[in-house]
Order: structure tokens, then sequence, then C-alpha cells
């Protein structure tokens, strides 16, 4: 014989269902809310919550700080999309979603990989690239930031032709990780000081708003702003220890994990330098400056000790003031070699010059570098030859001197 379970059959009051309907919803929220806001907690933790033993360039570390949250680098919205850069949490390489606002609205790019280009054209847009394809042609999708005038801009390119199918520019730019790019920072107006070392890109810039000193520090191994916009401070004493004359800036508050000021230098030879010094003045990095990357000084009078105009170096360890600047292209370039190089030229090749014919950048634009020189009429004389070889060439100052 079956035994059969007897299950009670007392039907609930109205008033008790809806309150255990009610505690049922709120148990099932709450449940949800816990499932998604632990994770989220758990993993978010500042970058700079690393012990301060260890090295920021390690593959360890740059796996361990790519695991544990997502960022953004640049998220915008343009009359007709939006757009999002951003590094999934678990990675390196940064993703890009396109998603179509207006009808027929969709997503364009879902989460492919982007690289960063730069400088793509010389307009103070920095670009982030993706590739995909949309109506039925494979496209390229850039991403681009202006960080001078806080302005966005989305083109969609055909890949075959590069031809641009669609330009759109946003206000109202959220760019929290944006990356530097010293060559092109460099060219902007308001650039005080710009240069890269071996895994950091640094500026200090005059902020256009309120005329204060800012500061950007970039770590270029994981395309991280460590410090962004935060107060430059001038040292003008020129008594710095082991920095004689030279020229400094400092901003930011912490690193790794500790207390820190980090130091931007530059003496009147050109050689620049970054320390980073604790809180306790311990020298925690110190990187020089790369000589692959041009280094930008338009530094103001009321920012530079008084000795920075050569009272504490030798002339010769001065950077040479004088230029002689060719305005044209690689045809220019080659015909300035050619003619500089020659035996047969009859220019006396001055003493106080340094004849090395190649591209330059500065503010006021790209030029070709004939000839450096210490004396001014010794310039002056190279630049006349140039231009009786039809070249177009003129005597130029160099900003951080002659400003």
């Amino acid at each position: 014989m079956r035994m059969k379970l007897a299950w009670p059959n007392h039907r609930l009051h109205r008033g008790s269902r809806r309150l255990i309907s009610r505690l049922s919803f709120a148990l099932m929220a709450f449940l949800l809310a816990l499932g998604v806001a632990v994770p989220t907690r758990a993993v978010m933790f500042p970058l700079s919550g690393l012990p301060p033993q260890t090295s920021l360039g390690s593959e360890e570390v740059q796996m361990a700080q790519a695991v544990n949250f997502e960022r953004d680098i640049l998220v915008f919205t343009t009359p007709t999309y939006s757009v999002r850069v951003f590094t999934p949490a678990g990675m390196l390489t940064p993703r890009m979603n396109i998603f179509r606002r207006t009808s027929p609205s969709g997503l364009e790019l879902s989460a492919q990989p982007a690289s960063f280009q730069g400088a793509i054209t010389g307009d103070g847009f920095l670009t982030y690239e993706s590739f995909g394809s949309r109506n039925g042609r494979n496209v390229i999708f850039r991403a681009s930031h202006n960080r001078g005038n806080r302005q966005a801009r989305l083109e969609i390119l055909d890949q075959a032709t590069e031809q641009v199918i669609v330009t759109e520019f946003a206000t109202g730019v959220d760019a929290p990780q944006m990356p530097e790019a010293p060559i092109t920072g460099a060219l902007e107006r308001n650039t005080l000081l710009g240069f890269e070392t071996q895994n950091y890109a640094v500026r200090v810039f005059r902020d256009p708003a309120d005329n204060t000193r800012r500061l950007n520090v970039y770590y270029k191994p994981m395309a991280i702003t460590l410090v962004s916009s935060q107060v430059a401070t001038p040292d003008r004493s020129g008594t710095i220890p082991n920095y004689p004359c030279w020229t400094s800036y400092s901003g930011g508050t912490q690193f790794n994990g500790m207390a820190a000021r980090y130091h931007v230098r530059v003496s009147p030879s050109g050689r620049a330098v970054l320390d980073i010094i604790g809180g306790n003045g311990m020298l925690l990095l110190s990187e020089p400056r790369i000589s692959t990357i041009p280094l930008t000084v338009n530094l103001p009078s009321e920012d530079r000790p008084a000795c920075f105009e050569g009272g504490g170096v030798s002339a010769s360890d001065t950077l040479r003031p004088f230029l002689a600047a060719v305005f044209g292209e690689d045809a220019e370039l080659e015909a300035a070699r050619r003619l500089l190089s020659s035996s047969q030229t009859t220019l006396r090749r001055p003493d106080s010059c340094q004849v090395s014919p190649r591209f330059e950048d500065a503010p006021q634009g790209r030029f070709i570098n004939a000839a450096e020189c210490i004396n001014r009429h010794e310039a002056a004389a190279v630049v006349e030859f140039l231009r009786g070889q039809g070249l177009n060439a003129r005597l130029v100052f160099r900003n951080f001197r002659y400003r």
C-alpha cells in the first residue's frame, strides 16, 4: 500500500497573500542588488594600491591592474551616435562601441579592439581607430578628442579608399583616461614644457581659463594618465640639488599608493628629467628624457631662475638658440642637405653652428632645421646662402629662450 503525503489545503487570507508577495519581491530585489553590487565593489580599488616596492613597469603588475576594473577612456554623444572607448576588466587592449541613436538604432560597432593613433591630423585631435563593417562596407571608426577646446569627433571612413562617410562633433566630453600625445601637445600654444621618457609622457601647460600652470603625466605602457590637469608649481630658486639653474615644476599628490610629488625639470642645455619624490623626501623614480621625441620648452620668464639663461652653464653646454630654418617638405630637406654637405659649396661652415638638416616641430609649425648656431650673424649667413640657392629660408629663434 502506497503512502500519500497529505498537504494542507487552507486558503490564505487576502492580506496574508499580499504580505507574502511583498516580502518575496523585497527578498528577490535584495539578492539581485547584492549580486550586482558585491562583485563591482570587490574589484574597485585604486591603481595606486600597489606595494611601494612594486615596479609599475612589470608585466605582472600590468596584468594585476588590468583584471581589476573597467576603465572609460573617451565617452561622448553626437547628434546621431553614442561613442565609447574603454578598457574592459581583465584586458589591456582598449575597445570601442559605436551606437546609432537615431532610427534605425542599434550597435554599429560592439567592443572591437581600438588602437591609439595619436595625432593623425594637425588640428589638435588625438585619435583611436577601430575596424568594422557598415551597410556591407568595411569601414574605419575614428573617435577623436581635442584637449585644447574640449571637443570630440566621430569619423567613419571607407576602409579601402579612406573616404570620409560620416563626420560628427560633440561637446560636453568625458575623457578621463585619454592619452597625452607630447608631439601634438608640444605644438599647442599653451604648452610650457613637454617631453617623453622611456615610460612616461609629461606636459606642463597654461590653462587658458585662468592662466594657471597645470601638469599632465601619462604612463605609456598601460595608457593611463597618472596626473591630469593638476596645478603645477614652478621652482624659481635655481638651487635644487643636482639641478643647478634648471627650471622645475611640481604637481600631483600620489604615486603607487604613496604620497608623492612629480617634478618635471629642464636645463638651459635642453636636458630634461621626470623625478617622483615621496612625502619623506625619498626619490621614488627618475627618468631622463628620450631624444627620439622632440622637446618643447616655452618657459615664461617669470618661471625661470635668473641663472637659467646661461649663467649656470658654459657656452658649449647651452643649446644653440639661432636657427637657419627652411620651410618645405622632403624635396627641400634633401636640397638643404645636398647644399650644406657638398664640398663644392661656397659657404664657409661657421664654427658656432651645428649643421645637420632635419625636420623640427615648433608652436609656429613644422620646418627644416638646416643649421643651429650660437652666433646670430653666422646663422644669418647660412640663411642668406640658402636663399641664394632658391630655398625659402629665414632666421628663427628657439622658443624657450626667445618667447
